[in-house]
C-alpha cells in the first residue's frame, strides 16, 4: 500500500466526535482531512470523514445509511469504521451493512483506546477496569452499552474477523502494524485504531497544518449528562469566566427537547461576532448546534488532546468558526480547562495578529 500523502482513506462513523477523532490523528501524522454530516463533504482531501447519524437513528435507518455511504467511500484503499469506545450505539447492526456494502475480506477489531482508560482483555471491553455493560455506560438513558465481549457485537455475515486485545497504545499500534494485505480489510475501532492506523501510514515526509488563527471568544457548551462531563463543567466554571452553556445533570423527562434548547441558545449566543470558537462536550450536543448554524461541513485540523479534535468551518455568513469537541465520559477534571488554554492561544493570538 501507498505510505505517501497520496495515500487515500475513508472514515466512516456513527456520531460526530467520532467522526472528527476518527480522522484527527491522521491529521497529526501529516494527512489533510475533511468532514461531512450525512455525505461526503464538497471538498475531499487525502483523508475523508464522514458522520453517518446512525447512532441516533433506528437500526433499520441506521443499516440503509451506512450501506449507502460505504458503497461512495470504500473505492478508497484504507477503510476505517469507527465504533464508540463504550459500545454504544447500533454496532452490530452497523457493522453487517459496512461489511456487505465493502467488499472487503477480513474484519480487525480493536475498540481498544488506552489513553482514555478504555482497554481490552480476553476479548472484553473495560472502562477503567470495570466491563463496559457493568459500568455508566451501561446505564446510559439514550444510548447504553449492551454487551462487553467483542465477539457478542459481530454478526453472522462476517465470515473472519480478527479480535485484538490492547492494555496500551504500543501494544496496539504493534498489532495493527503486523495485519497483512490491509486494503483487504475493513478496520473497525475507537480512536485508539486510528492512532495505530495514522502511525502505521504516515507520510514519509509529513507537512504539519497550519491551524488558523481566528479572533473572537470562545464559548463552550456542555450537553452530555454524563458524570465526568459535569464535574469538567464545574471545575472549568469554578476556574475560569469562560462564557458557558450546560445542560442539567440530571436528565429531565424529554432529553430530545433539552438538547434542542441548548442547541439553540448556544447558535443564538454564537450570532454574536465575538465569539470565534465553540468548545462542545457531547457528540449530538454539536451536531444539534452545526444543525441550527447550516454546517455540513468541516476541515480537521489538529488534536488538542488525543478524543479531543479541532476543527475549521465557514459559517453560511461568512464568518469562521473554530470547533473543538469530546464525547463526554473521559479525561480528568482538567479536560475542559486544558483544552480551553489551548484553543485561547489561538484566538487571542490571531487579535494580537490582526491589532
Amino acid at each position: 500500500m501507498d505510505t505517501k500523502q497520496n495515500l487515500q482513506i475513508s472514515v466512516l462513523a456513527d456520531d460526530l466526535t467520532s467522526a472528527a477523532d476518527g480522522a484527527a490523528p491522521f491529521v497529526e501524522a501529516g494527512f489533510r482531512a475533511t468532514l461531512g454530516r450525512g455525505q461526503l463533504p464538497s471538498r475531499l482531501a487525502s483523508v475523508v470523514t464522514v458522520d453517518s447519524g446512525a447512532r441516533s437513528a433506528s437500526p433499520q435507518d441506521a443499516a440503509a445509511m451506512v450501506a449507502h455511504l460505504t458503497r461512495q467511500l470504500a473505492p478508497r484503499p484504507l477503510l476505517y469504521k469507527t465504533v464508540d469506545s463504550t459500545l454504544r450505539g447500533h454496532v452490530t447492526v452497523e457493522l453487517e451493512a459496512c461489511f456487505k456494502a465493502s467488499g472487503r475480506k477480513t474484519v480487525v477489531f480493536a475498540p481498544a483506546f488506552p489513553a482514555a482508560g478504555r482497554t481490552t482483555i480476553g476479548g472484553i471491553q473495560y472502562v477503567d477496569g470495570v466491563p463496559v455493560a457493568e459500568s455508566v455506560y451501561g446505564c446510559d438513558p439514550v444510548h447504553p452499552a449492551q454487551h462487553s465481549a467483542l465477539a457478542a457485537l459481530l454478526p453472522d455475515c462476517i465470515p473472519h474477523a480478527i479480535l485484538l486485545d490492547a492494555c496500551t497504545q504500543d501494544e496496539l499500534d504493534a498489532q495493527v502494524a503486523a495485519v497483512a494485505d490491509p486494503e483487504s480489510v475493513l478496520w473497525v475501532g475507537s480512536p485508539g485504531m486510528a492512532i495505530a492506523l495514522a502511525k502505521r501510514f504516515a507520510p514519509k515526509q509529513a507537512t504539519p497544518q497550519v491551524t488558523p488563527f481566528i479572533p473572537g471568544d470562545p464559548l463552550v457548551v456542555i450537553g452530555s449528562a454524563n458524570p465526568r462531563s459535569q464535574q469538567q463543567a464545574d471545575y472549568l466554571q469554578q476556574r475560569t469566566g469562560v462564557a458557558l452553556l450546560r445542560a442539567p445533570g440530571l436528565r429531565l423527562s424529554n432529553p430530545i427537547e433539552v438538547l434542542q434548547h441548548l442547541a439553540q441558545a448556544a447558535a443564538q449566543t454564537l450570532s454574536d461576532p465575538r465569539f470565534g470558537a465553540l468548545m462542545v462536550s457531547g457528540g449530538d450536543t454539536m451536531a444539534a448546534i452545526l444543525d441550527h448554524l447550516d454546517i455540513q461541513e468541516f476541515e480537521v485540523l489538529q488534536e488538542l488532546a488525543p478524543g479531543f479534535p479541532l476543527g475549521h468551518a465557514m459559517l453560511p455568513q461568512g464568518r469562521t468558526l473554530l470547533l473543538a469537541m469530546k464525547a463526554g465520559g473521559f479525561g480528568g477534571d482538567d479536560a475542559l480547562e486544558h483544552a480551553l488554554k489551548q484553543l485561547q492561544c489561538l484566538t487571542s493570538s490571531s487579535r494580537k495578529d490582526h491589532s
